[in-house]
């Protein structure tokens, strides 16, 4: 079928668009990035008005070329918000100035001023639309037989570096300057959820540094391509099927059917827990700061934090001001949980008991995924917060209340599941508690979620694969509910996945480093975990050794299976077998 003029004049604006985007990433960073002059802040600004323009004329000729415009609108409606709000603009300028030019839309102050922050949600926009039509043009690569697990670990490494470009930037620290090693690693932490840091995070950036590590651990806690194939289905439709089948291994998704409207369920769960926690930290915090804005700004970025489990803090000593202050404890704690459960347990809970309060499946049987992530959760909590009480009762909690050991307990119980902030001082545990917080920090959180770690299912099946054994059975049972025998295998492959990577990050960093073993595997467990606990020693590390906690955030973040899956060979079935020998084992 011959190319029409309306489908050419299409892709040409396509195309266009597709440069304005990068001109409006490169704007944003130059403005917010670095120090300019007079000079150059004035050719920003006229460049933001050509992309102002050259917006609107595409969203008009759009519009104009559309078959349909109803279905047109309700596809685009950010940029037909965007459109209303910029016309708006120029028609109050207009209006209440009198002369109604282009260079009092961009300087006058109060209501006008808001023209600036419709310029910056609109390069925002054109870079997320871009990144979604590479996401959706994935669907030709899908041709190529890339290994999904492959596009997983691609995403992270292209937002670890841009993150460290974007730390980089003289604007993004106080002191203008940060080595490339210290920016590499703080981007890597952000996007791995970590939390293990180089420098003091309250004190060495700047708002613009902040903005964009907490950027980051939201991108990392979700993943890349979880947000822009959000995007991309409410900008441009639905998923294909490769970003479909990627996310299904990214989220444990059971049905590719159902991943459109999951996502705007995960990112709707996201964010409303993150609101609600921001909320309730700053009615408790807020007399602890000189402004409200300094609540509000510390109050949304620690929300943030915990529920992606990310354990990045703007206090100096995390949370050891809160030890005993009940209502902070409880809300990152809760925020934590949440976010480790996963969110294929979230999404059942949200479809047996849903808001609306249509389609209640008030008598639907939780899935057997549910509860043993429930049980093994309650489990981890309950062994981990009464022996961090007895192992430091005389110890670093010997002059507290039963009511703040028992609160610190728990919440070095919690946080130890990948999540990184402290209430006590890490340092001063004693050998016990460090090797108690280690198990927990191998353990991790939950499938599917912002946790990290081997995953408590995994080590669950672990567990029942091992109580069949000494039942004298070869199945694995939970709850009336056999599993089958490879997901039994695939456990202990990320069990024994996690097992090297801690052994061989060890043994790295004692060579390179001049460090005790014990200080090194609480690093390197807490580095696999995406927890975010040191006992200090991070901060003096070397730039191999820094960069060799890099690799292991990286590996930890995406997954011991996800990382085998990568670099194994493609599948093939083999055209004969062996004969079947036993060896001895034990």
């Amino acid at each position: 079928m011959p190319e029409t003029v309306r489908d050419r004049t299409l892709k040409w604006l396509s195309r266009v668009m597709f440069v304005v985007a990068g001109v409006a990433a490169f704007s944003l960073v130059a403005q917010y990035g670095f120090y300019l002059s007079e000079r150059e802040r004035g050719l920003l600004s006229m460049v933001d008005l050509a992309i102002v323009g050259v917006f609107m004329l595409d969203a008009v000729v759009r519009f104009a070329m559309s078959r349909r415009k109803g279905l047109y609108l309700k596809a685009r409606w950010p940029a037909v918000g965007i459109v209303v709000l910029i016309i708006a603009q120029l028609f109050l300028v207009s209006v209440l100035q009198g002369r109604g030019g282009l260079p009092v839309f961009m300087s006058s102050p109060g209501v006008f001023s808001l023209a600036k922050g419709y310029i910056i949600v609109l390069q925002v926009y054109l870079v997320v639309l871009i990144l979604g039509e590479a996401v959706r043009a994935n669907r030709s690569v899908a041709s190529t037989k890339i290994a999904p697990a492959r596009t997983v670990i691609a995403s992270f490494l292209l937002i670890i570096v841009v993150g460290a470009l974007l730390l980089a930037t003289p604007r993004a620290t106080v002191g203008g300057r940060m080595a490339p090693i210290d920016s590499l690693f703080t981007a890597t932490s952000a996007v791995c959820v970590t939390g293990l840091i180089v420098v003091d995070t309250g004190s060495h950036f700047t708002r613009f540094g902040h903005a964009i590590i907490l950027t980051l651990i939201q991108i990392g806690g979700l993943g890349l391509i979880t947000f822009v194939t959000f995007f991309a289905t409410v900008l441009r439709g639905g998923p294909g099927v490769r970003e479909s089948l990627v996310l299904r291994g990214m989220m444990t998704f059971e049905t590719i059917g159902r991943i459109g409207r999951t996502l705007r369920y995960v990112i709707g769960i996201t964010f409303l827990m993150e609101v609600a926690g921001a909320v309730l930290l700053y009615l408790a915090t807020r007399c602890d700061f000189g402004t409200t804005a300094q609540a509000v700004r510390a109050s949304v970025f620690h929300s943030v934090s915990a529920f992606c489990n990310a354990g990045f803090s703007l206090h100096a000593t995390s949370f050891q001001r809160y030890v005993s202050n009940v209502p902070v404890n409880l809300v990152m704690t809760t925020l934590i949980i949440v976010g480790g459960l996963g969110f294929p347990v979230l999404m059942s809970v949200v479809r047996k008991y849903p808001l609306t309060g249509r389609g209640a499946g008030a008598g639907r049987r939780w899935p057997l995924h549910v509860r043993l992530v429930v049980a093994m959760t309650l489990a981890l909590l309950v062994l981990g917060t009464f022996s961090f009480l007895a192992f430091e009762w005389n110890g670093t909690l010997a002059d507290k209340s039963f009511g703040a050991k028992l609160l610190a307990s728990y919440f070095g119980s919690v946080t130890a599941r990948t999540a990184g902030f402290n209430t006590v001082r890490t340092a001063s545990l004693a050998l016990p508690t460090l090797f108690l917080l280690a198990s927990l920090m191998f353990i991790g959180g939950s499938p599917g979620g912002t946790a990290g770690g081997v995953k408590t299912v995994t080590v669950g099946l672990v567990l029942a694969s091992i109580r069949s054994m000494f039942r004298g059975t070869d199945r694995v049972e939970f709850f009336r509910r056999r599993v089958p025998d490879w997901l039994v295998r695939e456990a202990l492959v990320v069990v024994s996945m996690g097992i090297l990577v801690v052994v061989g990050g060890t043994l790295v960093l004692l060579v390179v480093e001049d460090l005790t073993l014990s200080e090194v595997l609480f690093e390197v467990i807490s580095a696999f975990g995406t927890v975010g606990l040191s006992t200090g020693i991070t901060s003096s590390l070397s730039a191999a050794g820094k960069l060799s906690l890099v690799v292991i955030m990286l590996a930890g973040r995406v997954g011991p299976l996800t990382l085998a899956l990568a670099l194994a060979q493609r599948r093939s079935k083999p055209l004969y077998d062996y004969a079947e020998e036993r060896v001895i084992i034990g």
